[in-house]
């Protein structure tokens, strides 16, 4: 009897050391699943390669885009002298205040010019220069051999002036109404007119690189010829009515 209940026990025993061992493979199994979830999501967070923008276009090569050739300015007994090629209208300017003595106020943007102006009176030759530049100038006093002693440049606008606010005024006075007698101011002598530089047509002188279109040497040389033409016409006026 003991020696049967001895060996039923081990039967038993090994019966349930054989029904647990299965389970344990099962377990290691699983575990390269997961390892293999784990690397696909870290694939799967690697960012976008970001796309490269394209350089800009290269500047075109134009004369206003190089650097200004300075301009050749001589003020001697025959009058002022300027020759230009792709040349700064701001160093022509300044290099006449320094030969001249002008005064020059209420130049803005720098241009470009290109041409030959004079010999001549200082202010003729001004004049020349700044034709079509876009700005209205005044010249003002005299230092001898046509120097004027201030030269004031101001932008043109389109537009006439504005009416002064008297002017309104007036109008919407009653007219029977009496309107009481104004001193008379006293005569003044009137100043010399200033030089007004006429308009081009088209806004813009031929040569001046931001505010025309270039020009071919031909048509550079044609303008010169009408411009050395009107300075000629215009000295005759002056040689025909002299000022008092």
């Amino acid at each position: 009897m003991l020696t049967s209940a001895v060996l039923v026990a081990l039967l038993v025993s090994v019966g349930s050391i054989a029904a647990q061992s299965p389970s344990q493979p099962a377990a290691t199994a699983s575990k390269p699943h997961k390892a293999r979830a784990h690397q696909a999501a870290k694939k799967s967070q690697v960012p976008a390669p970001v796309a490269q923008t394209p350089p800009p276009p290269p500047m075109p090569d134009w004369p206003v885009n190089d650097k200004p050739s300075p301009a050749s300015v001589v003020w001697d007994s025959t009058g002022l002298r300027i020759n230009a090629s792709n040349s700064s209208l701001q160093q022509i300017l300044n290099e006449v205040s320094t030969d001249t003595g002008t005064k020059v106020e209420g130049l803005g943007a720098d241009q470009r010019v290109y041409g030959s102006y004079g010999p001549g009176q200082a202010r003729d030759v001004l004049a020349q220069l700044l034709q079509g530049s876009g700005y209205n100038v005044l010249l003002a006093g005299d230092l001898g051999q046509g120097a004027p002693r201030e030269m004031v440049l101001s932008p043109r606008r389109s537009g006439g002036p504005a009416n002064a606010p008297g002017v309104d005024n007036r109008q919407q006075q009653d007219p029977d109404e009496d309107i009481p007698d104004q001193p008379q101011p006293e005569e003044q002598p009137q100043p010399p007119p200033p030089v007004q530089v006429p308009q081009a047509q088209g806004g813009t002188r031929p040569g001046f690189g931001p505010n025309g279109p270039i020009r071919t040497p031909q048509q550079v040389m044609e303008e010169m010829q009408q411009r050395q033409i009107l300075m000629q016409q215009q000295q005759q006026q002056q040689q025909q009515n002299p000022q008092d």
